[in-house]
């Protein structure tokens, strides 16, 4: 039998016949079913069987595959990493924002939260149902500033406290927060805009110690606050 290396640099051939490419994505070795994964020119069905291959390695690059069908085809996987992954590339068109937006995985619409560039998208996922969804929308700097504004008064502290860390509040709601009654959002008031020692000023006596702790080291370090 020929060595991985070369069963795997035959796998990642675009020239080579499908049956040979369907007979090597049953190989035993990693390396060479990921090469599979991997080739542009396999088919939907190969790469569907890839995407759910038992090892991660394997469905990452058939996540990322760059064949015509592959980002629906990752999209459509069982395993959820997979679609983590391709909600990521940087391809995806209307009709596959759309797969990730009805994605049943909050984890899959997090990853689309965290790489778009889409205001229009991040818009709808800073109004999603979950709230890991809609933090993960406020910290990317493409989300505008009406919809960050909107997302620091959310009812869930984990968003609150994403939005103190956003660096594009308004100073006023930056100071409205600086009291809100999570410690977790006080925090992220504190440590995100650490020039701003009124901000300090007022945790330092914080019912948190650590948070009053880490204000009163502010207020006294020259180096914060100018």
């Amino acid at each position: 039998m020929a060595t991985v290396a070369v069963r795997a640099a035959e796998a990642a051939d675009p020239g080579t016949p499908a049956d040979v490419l369907t007979a090597l994505a049953a190989d035993r070795a990693v390396k060479v079913r990921a090469a599979v994964a991997g080739n542009p020119a396999i088919s939907s069905e190969l790469l569907r069987v890839l995407a759910d291959d038992t090892r991660w390695e394997v469905r990452f690059v058939a996540a990322k595959n760059r064949g015509r069908h592959a980002v629906t085809v990752a999209l459509g996987a069982t395993h959820v990493d997979t679609r983590e992954i391709a909600a990521q590339r940087r391809d995806l068109g209307p009709a596959d924002i759309e797969t990730i937006l009805r994605d049943p995985a909050r984890q899959v619409r997090e990853r689309l939260a965290e790489t778009t560039a889409d205001p229009e998208v991040l818009a709808r996922l800073a109004r999603d149902g979950h709230p890991g969804v809609r933090a993960s929308a406020v910290l990317n700097d493409h989300l505008s500033s009406a919809d960050t504004e909107m997302l620091a008064e959310d009812r869930i502290a984990r968003v609150r406290a994403a939005a103190a860390s956003s660096r594009r509040l308004r100073p006023d709601t930056l100071t409205k927060l600086a009291a809100d009654r999570s410690a977790d959002v006080r925090w992220n008031v504190l440590i995100g805009n650490p020039e701003r020692r009124d901000l300090a000023a007022l945790i330092a006596e914080d019912d948190d110690e650590t948070n009053a702790q880490h204000a009163r080291w502010q207020l006294e370090d020259p180096r914060l606050g100018g």
